[in-house]
């Protein structure tokens, strides 16, 4: 009686064990990215003031706009109108948005396939002084984790192609062994329920 508990207790916790936290989508990763640009900005503006901002992009990268104002406002910032006097002029210069995957990996015997996920955001700032001196600072922040190959679907936007990257070819080894894995595994499990309930 312990024994069929305890594979029925197995069996119920399996799949709770191979559920994963959502992976954070390519769009808002480079929001943190961009998060981490202005908090740097912090620095070079002296302090939370006024300041007439701009934001330049390439054409691809236009939806990121409104997302850059609404962190320098969050951050404090008061933001003018172009014709406001006696505000700095700053301007935020988005050059590149890229997603690449690389290193495909198998992720253990029920994890799929995994990937490496770098995303990296380049630009710069500059900065209009009170002396008529320009102040250019550029950036580039990435973040690098780990993703699913099943889960690319869900954290690239299909409407949006810079955050979408090249997907690697799936490691050989594991797409061959692991459906044996499994299929032995399941075949395993019913002949030791069955084992179990004849005794």
């Amino acid at each position: 009686m312990k024994t069929k508990f305890s594979i029925i207790t197995i069996l119920f916790f399996i799949p709770i064990l191979l559920l994963n936290a959502q992976t954070e989508s390519n769009l808002d990763a480079l929001y943190n990215l961009i998060e981490r640009s202005v908090i740097k900005a912090d620095s070079l503006l002296g302090g939370k003031q006024a300041i007439n901002l701009s934001v330049t992009t390439a054409q691809p990268l236009e939806i990121l706009k409104p997302k850059v104002f609404q962190l320098f406002s969050d951050r404090g910032y008061l933001l003018k109108i172009p014709e406001s006097e006696s505000v700095n002029p700053v301007n935020y210069v988005i050059t590149s948005a890229t997603v690449n995957y690389d290193n495909s990996f198998s992720d253990g015997f029920f994890g799929g396939v995994g990937l490496e996920r770098k995303i990296t955001l380049k630009g710069s700032i500059a900065i209009l002084k009170s002396d008529q001196t320009i102040k250019p600072v550029e950036f580039t922040e990435s973040v690098t984790d780990t993703v699913k190959l099943g889960d690319i679907s869900t954290i690239e936007d299909k409407s949006i192609p810079f955050t979408q990257g090249q997907i690697p070819s799936e490691p050989l080894l594991s797409t061959f062994w692991e459906p044996i894995i499994v299929v032995g595994t399941l075949i395993g499990t019913v002949i030791l329920l069955f084992t179990v309930r004849s005794k």
